[in-house]
């Protein structure tokens, strides 16, 4: 009794005190404090937080450190911002098998036959990946903005070995829809055979993935093979005509390309994926990754 005459005398001074309205001109939500003490006023419709903008100017839409529980879902549907996302069953668990986090730091180590693609027995191909959407429509980040993606990553030291015949890829922004199958990532970044990252130009054709222009273009000074952190950025910009790539190792520029086809289909959405994707081999590899990091900018800085 004491506690409802406590909750009704809140009652009378808070609608007589505070009678403010939220940003978008709707009253605050009142509820009872986890105590039943006080009473909490919340506005549904909350300001958005003030936009973080890096030292070369790129708006900051997602950092990944792998300080919290890695959260992702086993399925694209219903994907919310820039949730992480599997392969549907059985295939996420290939994933969920050769990911382990642990200091704050996330090391895909892949085996002889792992697949999360039913087309990856077929085509030869083995991998361990995960995903968020970049260009999704009008909800994420919009078409004609410079994407910057950055990321830390190591190889076992004196690993060069393992990595010297297999093509492998750990990360890649890639058309996501399906209407132009085996067309190659709009960029990617290889680390068999001392490094390499592609800026691939569509050459103005869809009919032919043969025309394709790869743009592998290998690294030329840094050793990935030293068991040291390396940070990679992609700068990307899709267009038909107006394309631009930029892709730097360490400060390293590798390639850079401007003013060419690399919107493969302007319908589709652009996803960022990680983790390894490589020819069959008999070979165990392993990669760690660190501070990831996606922004946008209205201009190249």
């Amino acid at each position: 009794m004491k506690k409802l005459l406590i909750l009704l005398t809140l009652s009378f001074f808070s609608t007589q005190g505070f009678s403010a309205s939220c940003p978008d001109g709707n009253e605050p939500t009142k509820t009872v404090s986890d105590d039943g003490s006080y009473f909490v006023y919340k506005c549904v419709n909350e300001e958005p937080l003030p936009e973080i903008v890096d030292e070369k100017g790129y708006v900051i839409v997602l950092k990944e450190d792998f300080s919290k529980p890695f959260k992702y879902k086993k399925i694209k549907k219903n994907i919310y911002k820039y949730e992480y996302f599997m392969p549907s069953e059985p295939f996420w668990k290939a994933f969920r098998d050769s990911m382990k986090i642990e200091n704050e730091q996330m090391t895909i180590t892949i085996k002889p036959g792992t697949r999360q693609w039913d087309g990856d027995e077929r085509n030869g191909t083995e991998r361990a990946e995960w995903g968020f959407y970049l260009i999704n429509e009008e909800k994420l980040i919009s078409r004609e903005k410079y994407i910057r993606l950055s990321y830390e990553f190591k190889l076992p030291e004196d690993s060069k070995k393992l990595f010297q015949n297999q093509r492998t890829l750990i990360s890649q922004l890639k058309h996501d829809g399906g209407k132009y199958p085996g067309f190659s990532p709009a960029s990617a970044f290889y680390v068999h055979k001392g490094g390499a990252a592609t800026c691939v130009d569509y050459n103005n054709q869809r009919d032919d993935k043969s025309s394709q222009i790869q743009n592998h273009t290998s690294i030329r000074k840094t050793n990935i093979y030293d068991g040291k952190w390396h940070k990679v950025e992609f700068i990307l910009k899709l267009g038909r005509e107006d394309g631009y790539c930029l892709v730097t190792i360490d400060e390293e520029k590798i390639i850079e390309k401007i003013n060419y086809d690399n919107d493969l289909n302007p319908d589709e959405q652009l996803v960022a994926k990680f983790g390894a994707y490589r020819d069959d081999t008999d070979i165990t590899q392993q990669i760690t990754y660190d501070n990831i990091e996606v922004g946008y900018s209205s201009k190249l800085n």
